[in-house]
């Protein structure tokens, strides 16, 4: 008679806890991850957002130096004679201007440095026009509007594979 007798299995009763318990840390488990990407997606984008700030101060900088430079390019062009006023352009028009920047008179070149952070630079190299010709052709022509590193790179090549005592 008790063979006819159906009962309810004990695992049929625990399955469904089983399953519950196993989709709960799943979602746990996943929340997890997707809290973990987006604290990196915000870090990330953060950092980004930094560099471009910085990036761009710099550029703003380097964009009213050029403005002064061209200043004292227009002063010289209206003068009597720009061809000879250029030769002996004074240190003193460019150490008016609040910056390092320097003018070689064999080449015709002014070129100055704009500090992005601690490691990089806006490095700009300007070429002067013959001034006798600026209002057609410009006062400079820009050879150069570069960022580049101030500080030198050290690689750490070592690899330690056992420790050595």
């Amino acid at each position: 008679m008790n063979k006819n007798r159906r009962q309810a299995p004990f695992v049929n009763m625990g399955s469904s806890f089983l399953l519950v318990v196993f989709l709960l840390l799943c979602l746990v488990t996943l929340a997890t991850l997707s809290f973990s990407s987006a604290q990196s997606d915000k870090n990330f984008s953060q950092r980004i957002a930094d560099r471009k700030t910085e990036y761009y101060g710099a550029t703003n900088q380097a964009e009213e130096l050029l403005g002064q430079i061209d200043g004292i390019l227009a002063a010289i062009a209206s003068s009597d004679k720009p061809s000879e006023n250029l030769k002996k352009l004074d240190f003193d028009q460019i150490d008016s201007i609040d910056a390092d920047i320097q003018y070689n008179p064999q080449e015709a070149t002014i070129s100055y440095q704009v500090p992005i952070n601690e490691k990089q630079a806006l490095d700009v190299l300007l070429t002067v026009n013959d001034l006798e010709k600026a209002p057609k052709t410009g006062y400079y022509q820009i050879e150069k509007w570069q960022t580049i590193n101030t500080q030198k790179w050290e690689t750490d090549d070592t690899l330690q594979l056992m420790p050595i005592p």
